[in-house]
């Protein structure tokens, strides 16, 4: 059994056709999204209509949750990526809305755990972004597997028989061709795997998503490249608000294109 697990559509459902057509290439038998099909892009209508199509499990994420207007009135005051995703809730139809309200936080099966964010308290949308974080998540869940997104970066934790977490895998510069990198799942190890973001990645610009195999016990990152830059100038000639980090993006692709951008760090962290 094969699963293509991904995560943070956010509304841009180009990237998303993208990554599905490679993921046909290596026969899914399965796909998985982690939530976030709304949020910062142009075209929320598209995304939920082409993720309702292609997914056989969409989970719920907090920019799913604020367009469905559940998230907290203070969270949503506090965060301005918010007032896009309150907007695109007026936008979308109510069978639309019925459909993303039945998301479900978590999903487990085959020995896997999927969720949004962390693994535990699911609807507070916590990330996994330190060793520390990770080391928390498999102290509270006890799954040998667990797939999340939510931070938009890719990344593999690691925990080591003898209870030691490290960082195994992190990805940096974009890939200019469709590459793979892959991992066994060793024997007494357990893993946390943060499979990136289809539409809105923020530290390699480009679409990342994994295949696992279930049967073979290996996990396998897809990662894409795709004119971030020329979308979200579009965004821009479409008058569309977006955070300051997606303006950040547009610099960090100018200065790789002049080989000044930060190299691909794919080193572990420090153990705890």
């Amino acid at each position: 059994m094969r699963y293509a697990v991904m995560s943070d559509v956010h509304s841009n459902p180009a990237a998303l056709e993208m990554a599905l057509e490679d993921a046909r290439r290596f026969a899914c038998d399965r796909y998985v999204l982690l939530g976030d099909t709304t949020g910062y892009g142009y075209d929320v209508e598209g995304a939920v209509r082409l993720v309702r199509s292609k997914f056989d499990v969409v989970l719920m994420g907090n920019h799913d949750s604020a367009c469905l207007g559940r998230e907290p009135a203070r969270e949503v005051a506090a965060c301005r990526n918010y007032d896009i995703d309150v907007r695109q809730g007026r936008e979308l139809s109510h069978a639309d809305r019925v459909w993303l309200g039945r998301r479900k936080l978590v999903l487990k099966e085959r020995g896997a755990v999927f969720a949004h964010g962390s693994f535990f308290d699911p609807e507070e949308w916590g990330y996994v972004l330190s060793v520390h974080d990770a080391a928390e998540n498999f102290h509270e869940c006890s799954a040998g597997l667990m797939f999340c997104g939510h931070t938009h970066k890719a990344a593999v934790w690691e925990e080591r028989p003898d209870g030691k977490v490290r960082q195994k895998m992190s990805f940096g510069s974009p890939a200019v061709k469709p590459e793979s990198r892959s991992f066994s799942q060793a024997q007494g190890c357990r893993y946390i795997v943060d499979v990136g973001s289809v539409g809105y990645p923020r530290n390699d610009l480009c679409i990342t998503y994994v295949v696992w195999d279930a049967d073979a016990r290996k996990v396998t990152f897809r990662r894409l490249p795709f004119d971030f830059r020329g979308y979200i100038t579009e965004m821009l000639d479409r008058n569309v608000d977006m955070p300051g980090w997606l303006y950040q993006l547009l610099v960090w692709g100018q200065l790789m294109e002049l080989g000044r951008g930060p190299s691909d760090n794919r080193g572990g962290e420090s153990e705890t």
